[in-house]
């Protein structure tokens, strides 16, 4: 298949729904394109929907890098941080690549940019959900305004909550290290800010935000660690690894 070249200024966000892969060509692939350390980790889940999970998860990434780089897929190689973020090991592209993953209900996804950092949530927003744990979890501020909406908007704003928070403490790659409470959203109609509590210590014009809707049920949302003054084109995906890639063209992206 035909890639692209990824260039500065452009997000590119690739989604599959896992359960509809089951072409046993294909997910021989998957596994064939795997580091032994990867198949360790899928064989090591005890049930067979984790490890098909995981499986597809492995054969999108090493797609989407391939796709883009024009680099052999079972040629990355991956490392972690302190606080859990993979990103690739040195030495297989001097392309400036950044990559993030997050899956949830069954969809699995992965976006890349160049030269920023970069974090993705997906989530399945039709799941149950107790909206009042926001009063534990999310800051005052947010709380509040959850509080405020209409009860049927309720699940809709928290997941756009929910899917921004999780974003950005994956951008910024240390994980839950982060109080969900010491940062706080703003959400409009057409715009998404960020704030900060006084005792930490970012500063709101280091990142730029995307949220959009998936497949009628999930949520999406992105941070990038890159100026509000630098505009990036966003690029959506629906994606069988190695097989069909179709541009989303009718996505009301935020």
């Amino acid at each position: 298949m035909e890639g692209i070249v990824l260039k500065p200024g452009e997000v590119h966000f690739f989604y599959t729904r896992v359960n509809e892969i089951q072409t046993p060509l294909l997910l021989e692939k998957y596994r064939d394109i795997s580091s032994d350390k990867e198949k360790t980790k899928i064989d090591r889940y005890v049930f067979g929907r984790d490890r098909h999970n995981c499986l597809v998860t492995r054969g999108l990434l090493r797609f989407v890098l391939s796709w883009c780089t024009g680099i052999c897929p079972s040629a990355f190689g991956f490392e972690e941080n302190a606080y859990g973020k993979p990103g690739l090991i040195p030495g297989v592209t001097d392309i400036p690549i950044q990559f993030n993953l997050s899956h949830a209900g069954g969809l699995t996804a992965c976006a890349v940019v160049l030269d920023h950092e970069i974090g993705i949530d997906v989530e399945d927003a039709t799941r149950e959900i107790d909206v009042n744990i926001a009063d534990r979890f999310f800051s005052p501020q947010e709380a509040d305004y959850l509080g405020q909406t209409r009860a049927q908007d309720k699940k809709a704003v928290f997941f756009d909550f929910w899917t921004l928070k999780e974003s950005y403490i994956k951008a910024k790659g240390k994980g839950l290290s982060i109080p969900l409470d010491k940062f706080s959203f703003t959400i409009g109609k057409n715009s998404t800010l960020i704030g900060f509590d006084t005792a930490y210590t970012d500063t709101p014009e280091n990142f730029s935000f995307f949220r959009f809707p998936l497949l009628k049920k999930f949520k999406a949302a992105i941070t990038l660690q890159a100026p509000k003054t630098k505009k990036f084109d966003l690029s959506i995906y629906q994606c069988v690894p190695f097989q069909q890639v179709k541009r989303q063209d009718q996505i009301q992206i935020i």
